[in-house]
């Protein structure tokens, strides 16, 4: 009998290596992303975040202050604005998977941050349409009230690694809320409140207060 012919096993190609090998590819890649950008960041939603303080502020500055005070209204924003980061705002940010602690040391460097911001942020008021040799000691309050609205963004974006994307809502809220309480001003009303810069400044807390109750959950 003629001897039998061997049947050559058929050869298989597996993609299983290929596969592991792609999947590999994609976790270093997220992985190196993560380093490159860091863990990350968001407000919780939380009730926590409602500022009431600044409705309060508002009251006292639009019913109880003697001709609008700006500064004796700045003097009381500041620690008050110390007090809700600590006690509220800072307990609800989260930084990759734990909830941040407030650090002491970056308090004073954050009020300076803040302080020192009042002056591009005046530029860019002033570029927008505002006084120049007039009235430039309101339109600095202004913006002094805009950069301490905007204080626990300013230390959020110190604790967090200069993270600036989550926390640039706080920034662009406080901006629209000034930007569309100017309606009022050319208004031929002649009341008290138009003058300048009180329109803006109670523009500016609303738009504050909407942003902070309502940011962590766009």
């Amino acid at each position: 009998m003629p001897p039998r012919m061997r049947v050559a096993p058929k050869k298989t190609v597996s993609f299983s290596d290929d596969e592991n090998m792609t999947r590999a590819r994609q976790l270093n890649s997220k992985k190196h992303q993560t380093d490159i950008y860091g863990p990350p960041v968001y407000v919780k939603k939380s009730l926590l975040t409602v500022p009431v303080h600044l409705v309060a502020l508002l009251y006292y500055y639009i019913k109880l202050s003697e001709d609008f005070d700006d500064v004796r209204l700045l003097y009381g924003l500041i620690p008050m604005q110390i007090a809700y980061l600590a006690a509220q705002f800072n307990r609800s940010t989260v930084y990759g998977h734990k909830i941040l602690k407030l650090k002491l040391s970056l308090v004073p460097i954050s009020l300076g941050a803040a302080l020192l911001l009042t002056l591009p942020c005046m530029l860019i008021i002033i570029l927008m349409g505002a006084p120049v040799r007039m009235l430039l000691r309101e339109t600095w309050l202004l913006a002094a009230h805009c950069c301490f609205l905007a204080f626990p963004a300013v230390y959020s974006v110190f604790n967090c690694d200069f993270k600036v994307g989550i926390f640039k809502k706080y920034f662009i809220s406080i901006a629209i809320g000034c930007w569309i309480s100017c309606i009022v001003i050319p208004l031929d009303w002649d009341r008290d409140w138009q003058q300048w810069p009180t329109p803006l400044i109670v523009g500016a807390y609303a738009g504050a207060f909407v942003g902070y109750s309502l940011c962590p959950y766009l």
